[in-house]
This record gives C-alpha cells, sequence and structure tokens, in this order.
C-alpha cells in the first residue's frame, strides 16, 4: 500500500510539474518555433515579451489587480473568519456558505454574473471591476486560512485582553493578529497567485486598453510563432511564484504557512 501511494504521488507530481518545466526550458528556446529540448539557448523571447508593449503593460496591470485584491480578500475575509471561527448558529453557517462559494461555482459563471450585474447598475470601470472579482475569488481561500488558525487560538487569550478594558480593534492588534498572521499570509499569497493567472472572470470583464496577462497570452495563442513568447511570460509568472514561496520560506517558514499554525 505504501508502494502505491508512493508511486501515485510521483505520478501526480509529474503530470503537474513536468508540463511547466516544459514551458520554463521552451522559453530559453532560440528557435523561431516550439520545440523541446530546443536546439539552442537565448533570451530573445523574454527580450520580446518586455519589448510588447501589449505584453508589458497587461502584466503590470496583473500585478497591480494582484496586489490590491489580495490585500482586499485579506482584509474581508480575516473579518469574515473572525465571525465563522467565534460565532456559533444558522446565520454563521450561512455566511460561511457564502464566502466560500467561489470555490464550487465555476469562475467563468462569476465572471458573467459580475458583467451584468456591472451593466444592471449603471456600469462599473474595468479595472475596479476585476478587483471586485478578483477579490472575490481570493476570499474563500483567505477564510479557510485564518479560520483555521482562529481554531488554534485560546479564546481565554481574548477574554484576558477584554478584562484589562481593552477595546475589540486593541484585542484583535495585540493579542489575535499576531498569532493568526501566518495564515493571514497564506491566504493572501493564494489570492495573490490565483489573481495572477486568473482567467476566465477576466475574460468578460476586461475592455480595450485595459486586459490582464492571461488574457493577453489568451490572444497571442491565435498568431502564429507567438507560442515562445507565450512560453516566457509563462515563465515569468512561474519564477515570481517560486520567488514569493522563497520569501515566505525565508521569513517563517513554508511549513508554517502551509498548516496556518
Amino acid at each position: 500500500m505504501r508502494a502505491l501511494l508512493v508511486a501515485l504521488a510521483i505520478a501526480s507530481y509529474t503530470f503537474v510539474l513536468l508540463p511547466i518545466l516544459i514551458v520554463v526550458v521552451t522559453a530559453f528556446s532560440a528557435s523561431e518555433f516550439f520545440a523541446f529540448p530546443p536546439k539552442g539557448l537565448s533570451l530573445r523571447w523574454f527580450e520580446a515579451f518586455f519589448a510588447s508593449d501589449s505584453m508589458r503593460g497587461a502584466f503590470a496591470r496583473s500585478l497591480q489587480i494582484a496586489t490590491i485584491s489580495a490585500v482586499l480578500a485579506t482584509i474581508l475575509g480575516t473579518m469574515a473568519a473572525l465571525v465563522i471561527a467565534r460565532r456559533k448558529g444558522w446565520i454563521v453557517n450561512l455566511v460561511q456558505s457564502a464566502f466560500l462559494a467561489p470555490l464550487i461555482f465555476p469562475a467563468i459563471v462569476l465572471g458573467l454574473s459580475l458583467l451584468i450585474f456591472y451593466k444592471r447598475i449603471g456600469g462599473v470601470p474595468e479595472f475596479i471591476g476585476l478587483i471586485i472579482a478578483h477579490s472575490v475569488l481570493g476570499l474563500p481561500f483567505v477564510v479557510r486560512s485564518v479560520t483555521s488558525s482562529l481554531l488554534a487560538v485560546d479564546p481565554a487569550l481574548e477574554e484576558a485582553g477584554q478584562s484589562l478594558k481593552a477595546s475589540p480593534v486593541d484585542v484583535f492588534r495585540f493579542v489575535v493578529m499576531p498569532l493568526i498572521w501566518p495564515g493571514m499570509l497564506a491566504g493572501g499569497i493564494f489570492a495573490f497567485i490565483l489573481s495572477l493567472g486568473e482567467l476566465n472572470t477576466a475574460l468578460f470583464l476586461t475592455g480595450p486598453g485595459v486586459t490582464t496577462l492571461p488574457i493577453e497570452i489568451f490572444s497571442y495563442l491565435q498568431f502564429q510563432g507567438g507560442q515562445l513568447v507565450i512560453a516566457a511570460a509563462s515563465a515569468i509568472q512561474v519564477f515570481m511564484i517560486i520567488a514569493i514561496v522563497l520569501v515566505a520560506e525565508r521569513l517563517i517558514g513554508l511549513k508554517r504557512i502551509v498548516r496556518s499554525e
């Protein structure tokens, strides 16, 4: 049984990581067309990526949206987790279900729903609309991560702070947050990464001059020879995610983030 589990784990990692590795290696290809393994190595496709105004602009816009939406998702998700972890009843269960709903419904349904909603209220600027959509998608990860951290905190610590006449804000700031911040950071990281690669909702909410990097990559697939520029764009995203994980590991430890302890 143990050998079977190890084999399944190896197969799973292979199917997940091997395609990513192929894309990253291909991004350094010196040829004009996709070929693996590449016949030569070059940085020409990374230069082409940064030389493209549309690609460069979409990349910067994706970073802005991912950063803002991750911060918003972390703030709102933490507030929701405080209610979910410390309260009971059908209303709390309803709130929890509402915040976790984006994990159940397809992102393309959310994108279409938000598009209709924005039109019904008179329209929302594309940039703001994308931030709202990506924040909603990142909320479940923050709620689950912070809730797990809160459940590991002894409520007596909060009661002790309240008995010393500390306000609820001070109790959270000086007692609770120092204990749950790894969970908050983990949720924020997941929300950022999700936003950086989100395509389905952006298909409905982007407009002329306001596109994200996944949308730009999707549009490049229609042009012959653009695949290697896309590979470079994908490799840059992979390198960025790896850098984020390494920084998080350096600061507090990856195991602590993943387990949200």
